[in-house]
């Protein structure tokens, strides 16, 4: 394979992320695409077709190195000879030309513009399937003792608002703090399920006046290295998605 722009290779990451997409049905996606218009064939980079259940809609894909003018009513003359509900979408460079940026919002093309490089990968560590316990004997003593029955007691849902006490008072880290020593530790990719555990006692700040902290058991979270790169494919076809259905008003 020959080696692709940076452009071409976000739509190579959009066509990869659209066989995920699960919010619409997907009736045809096509790489390096042959589309049947009404007067005649065309050539695009993707072509995704897909329906909400009530309508069908049709995207159209296309790596350019700059969107002119001229490169606009090209696109443009295509879309208008494919049948349907059709969006444009052109990757490229940043457009500065308010007179192209108008055509493109007035036509139905979306200009995904990238202002850096998506090539490469970059590894992090991913938190996911969190479950915090706690000392179930110890929370219903305290609710008892300030006169409550099955009121349930709030916690940041933030996990670095998520404050860790110990037993006199003193502020020792954040559940965020727990979730980064293991993954910085993390060496390589594959999930791991991690059971973190409390020597000494150890509370969780809540949100209730009564009841302001509660004893942890422990914390329980997969983490695994990610390739955040790859993101980059499923956050486009979802704007494209989004910005399709708006554009046709419904």
């Amino acid at each position: 394979m020959t080696n692709l722009t940076i452009y071409q290779q976000a739509v190579r990451e959009m066509y990869e992320a659209i066989a995920g997409v699960d919010t619409v049905e997907t009736c045809k996606i096509q790489y390096n695409a042959v589309i049947e218009g009404k007067t005649s064939t065309h050539e695009a980079d993707v072509y995704w077709e897909f329906t909400d259940g009530d309508l069908t809609y049709k995207a159209v894909i296309q790596a350019k190195e700059q969107a002119s003018l001229a490169e606009l009513f090209v696109f443009l003359r295509m879309l208008r000879d494919i049948p349907g509900q059709v969006m444009g979408v052109i990757v490229t460079q940043p457009v500065y030309q308010k007179d192209i940026k108008d055509m493109a919002a007035n036509a139905g093309i979306l200009l995904y513009e990238l202002t850096q490089p998506i090539t490469g990968e970059i590894w992090e560590p991913v938190v996911s399937n969190v479950k915090v316990s706690v000392d179930k004997v110890w929370v219903k003593q305290a609710k008892e003792q300030a006169g409550l029955d099955d009121e349930p007691i709030q916690v940041s849902v933030e996990p670095k608002y998520s404050f860790i006490y110990d037993e006199a008072g003193n502020c020792l880290d954040t559940v965020q703090g727990i979730f980064d020593q293991y993954g910085k530790q993390q060496q390589a990719s594959g999930r791991q399920t991690i059971v973190h555990t409390f020597a000494a006692p150890t509370f969780l700040q809540t949100n209730h006046a009564l009841v302001p902290f509660i004893k942890l058991d422990n914390i329980t979270f997969d983490v695994e290295l990610v390739n955040v790169n790859q993101w980059a494919g499923v956050d486009m076809a979802a704007d494209i998605l989004e910005s399709t259905v708006r554009y046709f008003g419904k």
